[in-house]
């Protein structure tokens, strides 16, 4: 397979992978609010700053996570010698 297209390969299944996202972020985000929710009420948890911020946040950082991998396998494939 050429460069051009394992470099498309790659792009179609980030594209896929953000579909998927779109369906279950949501359920993630709701179970990630019960947990911080839960977590907050613990005295615990309140001895640790940013701790539920840092749980809040989770959902955010998913979505940065597909393009990340997305982008070092395109500079992996790009950086191959052509064999």
């Amino acid at each position: 397979m050429s460069k051009f297209g394992a470099v498309t390969v790659v792009m179609v299944i980030v594209g896929i992978v953000y579909l998927l996202m779109l369906v279950t972020v949501p359920v993630i985000s709701g179970l990630i609010s019960t947990a911080n929710t839960t977590a907050a009420a613990s005295v615990n948890i309140t001895n640790l700053p940013g701790s539920t911020s840092f749980l809040l946040s989770i959902p955010w950082i998913l979505w940065f996570v597909p393009a990340v991998i997305g982008l070092v396998a395109v500079i992996i494939i790009l950086r191959a010698r052509a064999g």
